[in-house]
């Protein structure tokens, strides 16, 4: 008993102190309200039902399953995605069917365009590793791994570009001394020898000019030079090269703009998850009133 009165005289020597409290503590956060209700609270002793906002509670079937529906997003990321794993499959397909020679000029290209043909190489598989991290992200429904995909579709943007720059710049200046100096200086004679062969020509310009012998290749062959053919594929096949890979480049940049604007929309998450900052609680309006609640039982239990 003597401890409740002391605590009794102690609140009773300090009339103003819950006053003080009260004033101190913060308006409480009530969303649910209109602002002109919520600015008039203080001066309130009744709430009018006309500011408040009729919720209806609903409480989910625990037996039934909910169907999670893809967003437009998902799906619009699903196709772009799809579009660089067909374009990339394709530039990779053509490049091992190179390598392989399934095709009857394909020595020639080996030959003379091997820098261009393990670019291209180079690029499907970087084109379709990152098709293959988009899928991950895609299916798992992981941000993470989208911002990974994001990454990965700029170096694949260059390596296109650079296909096309590259096939471009050599067709377009001076693309006959350019070969001439490759046949002469650049290509060993098992190289020469293999055009020849794939293209049934014998020597450069004629058989005196850098020819290498075989059983349609002599001094008395009837074969002409390798440069007007020579010359004429490649430039063909320089042609098309830079042309594919510069139409590839508007649905390449489809495929990043629409990664970019859909990846933080794969599924109906917020963000980060976080509630709004007007939700949130506020823990020294909690510890205050805590105070303030304990005091006025210690003031009660004393009377």
């Amino acid at each position: 008993m003597n401890k409740y009165r002391g605590s009794s005289n102690s609140v009773s020597m300090h009339p103003s102190w819950n006053g003080t409290m009260d004033n101190v503590l913060p308006e409480p956060v009530l969303p649910w309200m209109k602002s002109e209700s919520r600015n008039s609270l203080g001066s309130r002793s009744s709430i009018d039902g006309a500011s408040l906002h009729v919720m209806k509670r609903y409480t989910p079937d625990p037996n039934l399953k909910k169907k999670q529906r893809w967003t437009k997003h998902k799906w619009w990321l699903l196709l772009s995605n799809s579009l660089l794993f067909c374009y990339g499959l394709g530039i990779m397909l053509l490049s091992v069917l190179t390598y392989f020679k399934f095709f009857q000029r394909a020595d020639t290209i080996i030959v003379g365009q091997r820098v261009i043909l393990d670019l291209i190489f180079s690029t499907g598989i970087v084109c379709l590793f990152t098709s293959f991290v988009g899928y991950a992200g895609i299916m798992l429904n992981n941000r993470s791994l989208l911002t990974i995909y994001n990454l990965l579709l700029w170096p694949s943007f260059g390596m296109i570009a650079a296909i096309g720059y590259i096939s471009y710049r050599k067709n377009k200046w001076n693309i006959e001394g350019k070969l001439s100096y490759q046949w002469h200086y650049q290509l060993d004679a098992d190289a020469r020898a293999r055009v020849q062969v794939n293209l049934h020509c014998c020597g450069y310009k004629s058989f005196t000019d850098y020819h290498e012998r075989s059983n349609k290749c002599f001094p008395r062959t009837l074969l002409h030079g390798c440069k007007f053919k020579y010359q004429t594929f490649t430039k063909d096949v320089l042609t098309i090269t830079w042309t594919v890979a510069f139409s590839i480049i508007p649905a390449h940049l489809f495929v990043m703009f629409s990664a970019l604007l859909c990846s933080n929309h794969i599924n109906r998450k917020f963000g980060k998850g976080l509630p709004p900052k007007i939700y949130r609680l506020d823990y020294q309006g909690i510890q205050a009133s805590t105070a303030n609640s304990s005091a006025i039982n210690i003031h009660s239990m004393s009377h």
